[in-house]
Protein backbone atom coordinates (compact mmCIF):
# COMPACT_ATOMS: atom_id res chain seq x y z
CA UNK A 1 0.00 0.00 0.00
CA UNK A 2 1.04 3.56 -0.99
CA UNK A 3 0.40 6.34 0.69
CA UNK A 4 0.93 10.23 0.39
CA UNK A 5 -0.29 13.17 2.62
CA UNK A 6 -2.46 15.87 0.15
CA UNK A 7 -2.92 19.52 1.59
CA UNK A 8 -6.25 20.84 0.73
CA UNK A 9 -8.56 23.84 1.49
CA UNK A 10 -10.67 20.77 3.42
CA UNK A 11 -7.26 20.18 5.63
CA UNK A 12 -4.66 17.73 5.15
CA UNK A 13 -5.47 13.82 4.43
CA UNK A 14 -3.39 10.90 4.13
CA UNK A 15 -4.60 8.89 1.09
CA UNK A 16 -3.43 5.25 0.79
CA UNK A 17 -3.87 3.15 -2.56
CA UNK A 18 -3.15 0.04 -3.79
CA UNK A 19 -2.31 -0.80 -7.19
CA UNK A 20 -6.34 -1.89 -7.43
CA UNK A 21 -7.45 1.26 -6.07
CA UNK A 22 -8.02 4.04 -3.46
CA UNK A 23 -8.13 2.28 0.18
CA UNK A 24 -8.39 5.14 2.64
CA UNK A 25 -8.59 9.23 2.91
CA UNK A 26 -8.40 10.37 6.28
CA UNK A 27 -8.13 13.61 7.79
CA UNK A 28 -5.17 14.78 9.77
CA UNK A 29 -4.22 17.62 11.89
CA UNK A 30 -2.00 19.99 11.17
CA UNK A 31 0.47 18.90 14.08
CA UNK A 32 0.09 15.24 14.29
CA UNK A 33 2.89 12.88 13.71
CA UNK A 34 2.79 11.66 10.19
CA UNK A 35 5.41 8.90 10.75
CA UNK A 36 2.73 6.61 11.84
CA UNK A 37 0.74 6.87 8.89
CA UNK A 38 3.20 5.41 6.74
CA UNK A 39 4.33 2.40 8.03
CA UNK A 40 1.54 0.46 7.68
CA UNK A 41 1.75 -3.33 6.21
CA UNK A 42 -1.01 -4.69 4.39
CA UNK A 43 -1.68 -8.73 4.48
CA UNK A 44 -2.29 -8.93 0.59
CA UNK A 45 0.99 -7.27 -0.18
CA UNK A 46 2.29 -9.61 -1.45
CA UNK A 47 -0.78 -11.21 -3.35
CA UNK A 48 -1.76 -7.99 -5.88
CA UNK A 49 -3.24 -8.91 -8.42
CA UNK A 50 -4.13 -6.50 -11.86
CA UNK A 51 -1.76 -3.39 -12.67
CA UNK A 52 1.60 -3.08 -11.32
CA UNK A 53 2.93 -0.65 -8.33
CA UNK A 54 2.64 2.45 -10.15
CA UNK A 55 -0.76 2.46 -10.79
CA UNK A 56 -1.25 3.15 -6.51
CA UNK A 57 0.48 6.20 -7.07
CA UNK A 58 -1.09 6.87 -10.21
CA UNK A 59 -3.99 6.52 -7.69
CA UNK A 60 -2.99 9.23 -5.28
CA UNK A 61 -2.04 11.61 -8.02
CA UNK A 62 -5.56 11.29 -9.75
CA UNK A 63 -7.27 11.33 -5.94
CA UNK A 64 -4.67 14.69 -5.30
CA UNK A 65 -6.00 16.28 -7.93
CA UNK A 66 -9.23 15.69 -7.69
CA UNK A 67 -9.53 17.37 -4.22
CA UNK A 68 -8.19 20.08 -5.37
CA UNK A 69 -10.62 20.20 -8.23
CA UNK A 70 -13.57 19.63 -5.86
CA UNK A 71 -12.53 22.14 -3.51
CA UNK A 72 -11.94 24.77 -5.71
CA UNK A 73 -15.51 24.21 -6.97
CA UNK A 74 -14.65 22.33 -10.49
CA UNK A 75 -15.24 18.73 -9.85
CA UNK A 76 -19.04 17.18 -8.95
CA UNK A 77 -17.91 13.48 -8.78
CA UNK A 78 -14.81 11.52 -8.36
CA UNK A 79 -14.10 8.99 -10.31
CA UNK A 80 -11.01 7.13 -8.59
CA UNK A 81 -11.50 3.39 -7.93
CA UNK A 82 -12.14 1.75 -4.70
CA UNK A 83 -9.96 -0.95 -3.56
CA UNK A 84 -12.92 -2.83 -1.75
CA UNK A 85 -10.84 -5.14 -0.03
CA UNK A 86 -7.94 -3.01 1.30
CA UNK A 87 -10.44 -0.12 2.28
CA UNK A 88 -12.02 -3.38 4.74
CA UNK A 89 -15.51 -3.28 2.82
CA UNK A 90 -15.59 -7.02 2.71
CA UNK A 91 -19.66 -7.60 2.17
CA UNK A 92 -21.80 -7.22 -0.42
CA UNK A 93 -24.67 -4.81 0.80
CA UNK A 94 -21.51 -2.44 2.08
CA UNK A 95 -20.31 -2.28 -1.11
CA UNK A 96 -23.58 -1.94 -2.65
CA UNK A 97 -24.49 0.85 0.16
CA UNK A 98 -21.30 3.01 -1.00
CA UNK A 99 -22.17 2.41 -4.54
CA UNK A 100 -25.24 3.83 -4.49
CA UNK A 101 -24.13 6.98 -2.33
CA UNK A 102 -21.54 7.53 -5.37
CA UNK A 103 -24.82 8.02 -7.76
CA UNK A 104 -26.26 10.61 -5.83
CA UNK A 105 -25.81 14.28 -7.67
CA UNK A 106 -23.55 16.76 -6.57
CA UNK A 107 -25.53 19.03 -4.15
CA UNK A 108 -28.39 16.74 -3.53
CA UNK A 109 -29.37 14.25 -0.73
CA UNK A 110 -30.86 10.97 0.03
CA UNK A 111 -31.99 9.23 3.16
CA UNK A 112 -30.62 6.25 4.81
CA UNK A 113 -33.70 4.70 4.01
CA UNK A 114 -33.79 5.12 0.38
CA UNK A 115 -29.55 4.26 -0.28
CA UNK A 116 -30.87 1.31 1.88
CA UNK A 117 -33.58 0.51 -0.62
CA UNK A 118 -31.78 1.11 -4.03
CA UNK A 119 -28.89 -1.45 -2.03
CA UNK A 120 -31.45 -3.93 -2.12
CA UNK A 121 -32.13 -4.15 1.75
CA UNK A 122 -35.22 -1.91 2.48
CA UNK A 123 -34.82 -2.81 6.06
CA UNK A 124 -31.29 -1.64 7.00
CA UNK A 125 -31.38 2.03 7.11
CA UNK A 126 -29.66 1.94 10.29
CA UNK A 127 -26.38 0.30 8.92
CA UNK A 128 -26.35 2.20 6.13
CA UNK A 129 -25.97 5.25 8.51
CA UNK A 130 -23.20 2.93 10.54
CA UNK A 131 -21.75 2.50 7.17
CA UNK A 132 -21.63 6.60 6.06
CA UNK A 133 -19.72 7.00 9.72
CA UNK A 134 -17.06 4.15 8.63
CA UNK A 135 -16.58 5.43 5.04
CA UNK A 136 -12.97 4.71 4.24
CA UNK A 137 -12.72 7.23 1.33
CA UNK A 138 -14.79 10.37 1.87
CA UNK A 139 -15.36 12.42 -0.49
CA UNK A 140 -15.12 9.51 -3.10
CA UNK A 141 -18.19 8.20 -1.48
CA UNK A 142 -19.76 11.74 -0.49
CA UNK A 143 -21.76 10.11 2.81
CA UNK A 144 -22.24 14.08 3.28
CA UNK A 145 -25.12 13.91 0.95
CA UNK A 146 -27.22 11.39 2.75
CA UNK A 147 -29.38 12.35 6.10
CA UNK A 148 -31.78 11.23 7.95
CA UNK A 149 -36.18 10.98 6.77
CA UNK A 150 -36.71 14.08 8.48
CA UNK A 151 -34.50 15.96 6.39
CA UNK A 152 -31.87 16.27 9.30
CA UNK A 153 -27.77 15.81 9.44
CA UNK A 154 -28.39 14.16 12.60
CA UNK A 155 -25.11 13.99 14.34
CA UNK A 156 -22.57 14.05 11.48
CA UNK A 157 -19.57 16.08 11.85
CA UNK A 158 -19.66 19.80 10.85
CA UNK A 159 -17.65 19.17 7.99
CA UNK A 160 -19.98 16.91 6.28
CA UNK A 161 -22.33 19.62 6.26
CA UNK A 162 -19.93 22.20 5.40
CA UNK A 163 -19.49 20.23 2.20
CA UNK A 164 -23.32 20.31 1.24
CA UNK A 165 -23.31 23.60 1.76
CA UNK A 166 -20.07 23.96 -0.63
CA UNK A 167 -21.82 21.95 -3.60
CA UNK A 168 -24.92 23.84 -2.81
CA UNK A 169 -23.30 27.48 -3.51
CA UNK A 170 -21.64 26.06 -6.49
CA UNK A 171 -24.94 24.71 -8.21
CA UNK A 172 -26.21 28.58 -7.51
CA UNK A 173 -23.20 30.55 -8.43
CA UNK A 174 -22.34 31.64 -11.86
CA UNK A 175 -18.59 31.12 -10.88
CA UNK A 176 -17.39 27.95 -8.50
CA UNK A 177 -16.66 29.18 -4.95
CA UNK A 178 -13.64 27.61 -3.28
CA UNK A 179 -14.26 25.41 -0.01
CA UNK A 180 -14.57 27.34 2.85
CA UNK A 181 -15.29 30.75 1.77
CA UNK A 182 -18.43 31.68 2.56
CA UNK A 183 -21.09 33.81 -0.16
CA UNK A 184 -20.01 37.21 1.06
CA UNK A 185 -16.68 36.30 0.47
CA UNK A 186 -17.73 35.15 -3.23
CA UNK A 187 -19.37 38.43 -3.67
CA UNK A 188 -22.80 36.93 -2.51
CA UNK A 189 -24.98 37.91 0.64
Amino acid sequence: MTARVIDTAAGRMIARATPRGLARIDQVGPDQDLASWFTVTHPDDDEVCGPGPGAAAEHLDRVADQLEAYCAGRLREFDVPVDWAAAGVHDEFSREAYREIQHIPYGETSTYGQISVDAGRPRNARRVGRLCTLVPVPFVIPVHRVIRADGGMGNCPEYRLRLLEHERRNLAAAEPATFGRGANENGGS
